[in-house]
């Protein structure tokens, strides 16, 4: 028998294979800096490539391209509700209105050139200060306030763009013009490096935001090409070429994300897709083995609420206590989250007990929408269920506590031409900062449940 150090790479080994792959992470965003490097040094300064044609051409597809993954982003954002996706989608939106009208003035390069480059580093300033302010809101959901009147926020920030707009038009006429090129573009890129910096002192490690930091990269470079070269030169083009590389990853992070989850945060590398495809055919040796030693049939039905589907009291605490012990060996996370159904004495008063039943339905309906293979919803009481969330830290289960929580609240269940409506109090506990078994972590989390019931219902409550 082969054993478990034969097969597994030793802790050396993974270490230098990741710092490999760190190292060859550096050395790719680091590609424009060569280039920029090779340029200074071996290249004319007085080499030109002037096209007006084709500066106006390669504008017109980055400003589709911008405008596409704005709406692309605003999409995710609204699936999610996740504020670094807000801030990302204003920065697309803002680059998109500033940028074209250094598009619009190509032809102004000979008798104007500020007004012709003014535009390209305002609009790299505007879209850095969005990345920063997103990634300094990043893992966090969308205040209440705002979502009460969203059109009034982007037509505020779509006229904030406008108005950026015309100051650079002033700007561009004024004694101050060359040297605001050098402020913004500088400012540019210091935000850019600031971004890099706090994905690294943060340790996100999100495979979206990894793109993110890479992309970050060659904006700031690009914005280093842009100080050292004149309107025109290959440093210049260069420029262009490092911001549109970065552009384009950035592109590709927003489309994977809408593709998945919708979001930044929860989307799985590689080794954490194999690491829950081990766990999961663990999971799936140990139910093989026990379904062969008992009645498959008489297993399924004892597992089961007959009312609803889901996990009765009895299967979701056997599963809650494997999955305890399972993290207990493998070091994985672990979450549970306990639900009650607001007022739902009242319902069943108001509308009769077969609306109630009607109601537990949908609200498990929409739970098995939520979650994903691996977790289980149980009913535990009457109108009380609980949720287990493997491999899931406690801000994660937060997130699907809130989105349940959203879904919940704007669901209608229809009977008997009437209409009913119902909300949810969730608490939230993580194995481990909440306990060590599965009994002080359930009571965290039902402790917090009822603290939410306490504070006026309809909320997620936490440690």
């Amino acid at each position: 028998m082969t054993s478990s150090s034969d097969s597994e790479p030793s802790s050396f080994v993974r270490t230098l294979a990741k710092g490999y792959a760190g190292m060859i992470l550096l050395l790719l965003g680091l590609v424009p800096a060569f280039a920029i490097t090779y340029l200074y040094f071996f290249q004319a300064p007085s080499l030109r490539f002037e096209h007006h044609g084709f500066h106006e051409i390669a504008i017109g597809i980055s400003l589709l391209q911008s405008g596409f993954i704005a709406y692309v982003t605003y999409h995710c954002y609204l699936q999610t509700r996740e504020q670094f996706l807000r801030w990302l989608t204003l920065g697309f939106l803002g680059f998109t209105v500033i940028y074209g009208l250094h598009g619009a003035f190509t032809r102004f390069s000979h008798d104007h050139i500020m007004l012709f480059t003014l535009y390209g580093p305002a609009s790299r300033l505007v879209m850095a200060s969005c990345l920063l302010i997103g990634l300094l809101a990043y893992g966090r959901l969308e205040q209440p306030a705002l979502k009460t009147r969203p059109l009034r926020f982007w037509l505020v920030w779509l006229g904030a763009f406008v108005a950026i707009d015309a100051l650079v038009y002033l700007l561009a006429f004024s004694e101050w013009a060359g040297a605001s090129r050098w402020v913004m573009e500088i400012a540019a890129m210091s935000i850019l490096l600031g971004c890099g910096f706090i994905i690294v002192v943060r340790r996100i490690r999100s495979p979206l935001m990894t793109i993110y930091a890479l992309s970050v990269l060659f904006f700031s470079q690009s914005s280093l090409a842009f100080l050292l070269g004149s309107a025109w030169s290959h440093t210049w083009w260069l420029a262009h070429a490092s911001f549109a590389t970065g552009f384009m990853a950035l592109s590709y992070g927003v489309i994977q994300a809408f593709l998945t989850t919708g979001s930044f945060s929860r989307v799985y590398s590689q080794s954490e897709m194999m690491e829950q495809i081990r766990a999961e055919k663990a999971r799936t040796d140990d139910a093989l083995l026990e379904l062969q030693r008992a009645h498959e049939a008489l297993e399924v039905a004892a597992a089961t609420d007959s009312l609803t589907g889901c996990a009765n009291r009895r299967e979701f605490e056997a599963r809650g206590r494997a999955e305890v012990e399972r993290v207990k060996r493998s070091g994985a996370p672990l979450s549970f989250v306990t639900i009650d159904l607001d007022h739902f004495k009242q319902i069943n008063d108001d509308h009769g007990h077969r609306a109630g039943d009607e109601v537990l339905r949908a609200f498990v309906k929409l739970v098995k929408t939520t979650l994903r293979p691996s977790d289980l919803v149980g009913r535990i009481g009457g109108e009380e269920f609980a949720l287990v969330l493997p491999d899931t830290p406690l801000e994660g289960a937060v997130m699907i506590a809130e989105r349940l929580r959203r879904l919940t609240e704007s669901e209608v269940v229809t009977l008997s031409g009437a209409k009913i409506r119902f909300t949810v109090s969730l608490g939230v506990a993580q194995y481990g900062p909440d306990g060590g078994t599965y009994e002080s972590v359930i009571e965290a989390a039902d402790s917090r449940m009822y603290r939410a019931k306490q504070a006026g219902r309809n909320q997620v409550t936490t440690p």
